[in-house]
């Protein structure tokens, strides 16, 4: 996906059609809010002196496990939304910032942040939970 803000929609809106079939509305409803927040922060924040690089993603789709890696943009910082996260009960429900990186939390089932292959991935798990 090109590094830019035009680009996060339609991303979206592409990643869910390719699974919109083997997954329950459950889960793209919070792929929908997921990959949006990961993928306008990355965007807004990433703090990358190269803005031309993209943000590569993989989608894997086993069974009733949906697993999305979103690589960061070559040259960025670390940024483990993990440990940047705030509690969504600590955010003020009138600001209007401040909420993307707990609700990644609150909708992914599994959340992991690390090197790979010399980039930086953050792999997002979704399982039904019904």
């Amino acid at each position: 996906m090109p590094n830019q803000l035009e680009s996060v929609d339609p991303m979206v809106l592409a990643l869910k059609s390719h699974v919109q079939d083997g997954v329950s509305d459950d889960i793209l409803m919070r792929l929908d809010i997921c990959m949006s927040e990961v993928l306008a922060n990355l965007v807004l924040h990433a703090e990358t002196e190269q803005k031309s690089e993209p943000i590569d993603l993989i989608v894997d789709l086993d069974g009733d496990v949906l697993r999305v890696d979103v690589f960061d943009p070559e040259g960025s910082k670390a940024f483990d939304p993990r440990t940047q996260a705030r509690a969504l009960s600590d955010v003020d429900t009138m600001a209007e910032n401040g909420r993307g990186l707990g609700l990644i939390l609150e909708c992914a089932d599994g959340v992991e942040y690390g090197p790979v292959q010399n980039r930086r991935r953050l792999n997002l798990i979704f399982q039904d939970r019904n």
